[in-house]
């Protein structure tokens, strides 16, 4: 494909109605007239831009827009066009829409020069004089600026639509010429307008397809959807001002109501159905929190990325987000809980509140959109609309954040911001009953039986993990946290389902053999994740991978080919919803997250819902208790089944590498008898530090978690707690190797300092302890990991903490840990 920036536009085959015939003749014997005098100068290159003119500036892209002109071009100046009596109240629009997003920078506010002007105007309404000085000033042009009434006449919106390209166009050719982009609709597709479904079902919007002017006068009267016409207008007008050599590019734009960071723009349709099925706690067919999410940030990163780039090689940029969901969503799953009725009973229940409707006059819009969008259909998966164009031109790596994410906050924003969402608050709840409901479809759908994929012991522990969520007090349980935990809830069921339903198509896993696995089980800060991580790079062991321990099954079953590679679905889900909240980053000098590493196996104890995890970030005595009374022989059960689930599955894709399992848990410590009669024939490495140097660490780390998962707690509360945790489990587990010599000879004893010290000589201790034999590629592959991490380790932040910080002095370390401290002693466990 040819690059450059003159790329034509391609001429539409068919006859617009007359109306818009009529505004396209007028605008092109205005572009006759502009270019009947001198010819203009060429355009400069688009990596040149100094000074640009925006429109639409205050809208809800626009605002987004401008922040990316001002960040990805740091010497950029912005002439902002803006509906105002003088310049000054022009850049006080232009301010109080960027505040409201919560995107104002008066670093870069200095380059926005606002201009009160008006869009349908001749020239804007401005002087002749500042008309000229801008021909010769600006280098590009960004006309966002529309009425974006879905519903309404072609008349209504034809002089801001489609008739105020003639003063555009005019600034475009006048002097030199500049670059135009201009901000156009997918919607002149009535496939992607009708949401691909009924007879638009299978459709494909491909980087060149052109809208199919017959179509559109079937699908769209012009009094009805003038503004889908007012768009084709504008863009049939920029192919004819092409002529001249002028530099032009068309971004069709998704519809959009919503920003990555949550703010949402209240008033769009979008958001006033989303605030009438708050009120009235009932949603019609086909409405779910899929529609609709390509964040106008992004939108907007994408469009001036690709505006700068002066090898862009696109007339036209379909920008759309096509990949599909990872996973269907229900408002039920964040814990709201609305009835679905027929779209009739949803209109009569709006009809019936009159003006106090969101969506008062908004019938004549729903009523036309029914047939299409209000029906049970698939939501998953993706739109299908080619994003290659996007995807080549755009300088950095597209990442949509998934919906989950946009959903949690958006949901965050409303609730942080009452006033400025004028419908009802969304309200969740986390209750059993509607998360069991909601469990009863996930086995429909996967055509398992309910108590199959959901015993009743796993029903009482959600009980009993929902119980212990709500024991912790409205207080100190705001509306976000009620969600996210009804949605992890939910998520783990679906996952058991998932699970239920790969043994009903593969029961032989039931008789894969978990053989003497390795479980690496010092307490936390011990260096437990450094000998982990060294020793899954050996070939003696499988250790499983944060995402699949999420995710534990692909349903597609492609375990051959896909699994574990950059292509994996759980993987690429993993790392979208780790970074969109910055995980990483929020636990840089804690703790790596990295997808393609092993990680902790409490996890799959999660999904019995059954596990210490939730005493350390959350303040829930009670489910303590119950699991102490109930015991963990279910959850540790389901632990080995879904072991046998992993081991069959890389049997897929290796079937003649056999190897032991290789896990991690601090908390197994806490049920060593457990887990010594889920797996008699276990082995165990016990990592070992002085206590009084890891708890520190330790209590800075739930710190941490806690901020980011759980409730926080001050820091007192945070070292009492858990110094008496931490103790009792490891001098609990101490016991029981004192018990009886044929568990303890199944341990192999660790020194944090040697393990620091020499990795390689304490992986060689281990492999010598236990007889077994140690590749020279395996070591080939500790040695080159270790050197990777020591360059790492050499750009991370030091994890700093004292312990005195937490009310906790050493001497109460040492008195807490002193069954644990003679047992190391006596066996001579810590250097002298």
């Amino acid at each position: 494909m040819q690059k450059g920036s003159n790329m034509e536009i391609p001429e539409l085959q068919g006859t617009l109605p007359p109306k818009c015939r009529q505004d396209l003749d007028m605008i092109k014997t205005s572009i006759r007239k502009v270019l009947a005098g001198s010819k203009p100068d060429a355009a400069i290159s688009a990596d040149a831009f100094r000074n640009v003119f925006l429109t639409g500036g205050t809208g809800l892209i626009g605002r987004f827009w401008l922040k990316e002109l001002l960040q990805q071009k740091e010497d950029l100046i912005v002439h902002c066009l803006v509906r105002a009596d003088n310049n000054d109240m022009a850049f006080n629009r232009i301010k109080d829409a960027m505040v409201e997003a919560e995107i104002w920078d008066d670093d870069r506010s200095g380059r926005i020069k606002a201009i009160c002007g008006d869009i349908t105007l001749e020239r804007f309404g401005l002087d002749k004089s500042v008309f000229d000085n801008l021909c010769s000033q600006i280098d590009a042009i960004y006309h966002l600026a529309a009425d974006v009434a879905l519903i309404g006449s072609y008349d209504k919106i034809r002089e801001v639509n489609a008739r105020s390209m003639t003063s555009i166009l005019e600034l475009c050719l006048q002097n030199r010429l500049k670059h135009l982009f201009y901000a156009s609709t997918l919607g002149v597709f009535p496939a992607y307008f009708f949401g691909f479904a009924k007879e638009y079902s299978g459709h494909f919007i491909s980087d060149t397809e052109k809208p199919d002017i017959d179509e559109m006068k079937r699908k769209f009267p012009i009094n009805i959807v003038g503004y889908l016409w007012s768009k084709l207008v504008s863009e049939q007008a920029i192919r004819y001002a092409q002529s001249s050599k002028m530099p032009a590019t068309i971004f069709r734009l998704p519809k959009t109501h919503m920003a990555s960071n949550g703010y949402n723009h209240a008033y769009d349709i979008d958001c006033r159905i989303f605030g009438t099925v708050m009120e009235l706690k009932i949603v019609p067919p086909g409405l779910s929190p899929h529609l609709y999410n390509e964040p106008a940030d992004i939108l907007a990163r994408i469009c001036t990325a690709i505006s700068f780039n002066p090898q862009k090689g696109y007339p036209i940029y379909h920008c759309s987000n096509p990949n599909p969901e990872f996973e269907e969503l229900k408002y039920s799953d964040f814990g709201i809980n609305v009835r679905e009725v027929t779209y009739e009973e949803f209109r009569q229940a709006c009809q019936s509140r009159g003006r106090d409707s969101p969506l008062y006059n908004y019938w004549p819009l729903l009523d036309y959109l029914q047939p299409y969008i209000f029906t049970n259909r698939s939501v998953i998966d993706g739109q299908p609309i080619s994003d290659r164009a996007i995807r080549t031109d755009c300088r950095f790596d597209l990442s949509w954040p998934p919906l989950v994410i946009n959903h949690r906050r958006t949901h965050n924003w409303i609730c942080d911001n009452p006033e400025k969402w004028p419908w009802a608050v969304p309200e969740p709840q986390l209750e059993a009953r509607p998360i069991l409901e909601r469990a009863t479809n996930y086995a429909t759908n996967l055509q398992v039986p309910y108590e199959t994929a959901f015993p009743e012991w796993m029903q009482n522990a959600v009980q009993q993990q929902i119980n212990a969520i709500l024991s912790i007090g409205k207080e100190k349980l705001p509306r976000q946290r009620i969600s996210s935990n009804a949605y992890l809830t939910s998520r783990s069921l679906l996952k058991n389902a998932e699970l239920a339903y790969e043994l009903k198509r593969f029961p032989e896993i039931l008789n894969e053999k978990i053989s003497n696995p390795v479980f690496i089980i010092g307490i936390n800060r011990t260096g437990t994740t450094l000998l982990h991580r060294l020793m899954s790079r050996s070939h003696r062991f499988w250790s499983p991978l944060r995402y699949e321990m999420n995710d534990p099954v692909l349903l597609d079953g492609n375990y051959k080919e896909v699994a574990w590679t950059s292509r994996d679905p759980r993987r690429k889900y993993f790392k979208s919803l780790s970074d969109a909240i910055n995980l990483p980053e929020r636990l840089s000098g804690l703790h790596d997250v990295n997808p393609d590493e092993p990680e902790e196996d409490f996890y799959l104890l999660n999904l019995a819902f059954t596990s210490w995890v939730l005493t350390v970030v959350n303040t829930v005595p009670g489910y303590a208790d119950w699991i102490i009374d109930t015991g963990s022989g279910e959850a540790y059960r389901h632990h080995r089944r879904i072991l046998q689930h992993f081991s069959w599955q890389r049997k897929q894709k290796f079937p003649h590498d056999q190897r032991n399992w290789l896990l991690k848990m601090p908390f197994h410590l806490k049920e060593l008898e457990t887990l010594l009669e889920t797996y008699p024939d276990a082995v165990f490495i016990q990592t070992h530090r002085a206590p009084d140097s890891f708890m520190g660490s330790w209590f800075s780390f739930v710190e941490r978690m806690r901020t980011i998962f759980g409730d926080e707690q001050s820091r007192i509360d945070i070292g009492r707690q858990q110094l008496a945790f931490m103790s009792d489990m490891l001098n609990e587990a101490m016991a029981i190797r004192k018990s009886s010599v044929e568990i303890d000879n199944r341990f192999m004893d660790v020194h944090y300092l040697d393990l620091v010290k020499d990795p390689i000589e304490t992986v060689h201790r281990i492999y010598d302890h236990f007889k077994w034999e140690l590749d020279n590629q395996s070591l080939t592959n500790m040695q080159t990991w270790l050197a990777r991490q020591d360059r790492a380790r050499k750009k991370e932040s030091r994890h700093k903490y004292d312990i005195n910080d937490y009310g906790i002095s050493s001497d109460d370390i040492i008195k807490a840990f002193d069954p644990y401290l003679r047992f190391a002693n006596q066996r001579g466990l810590f250097p002298s």
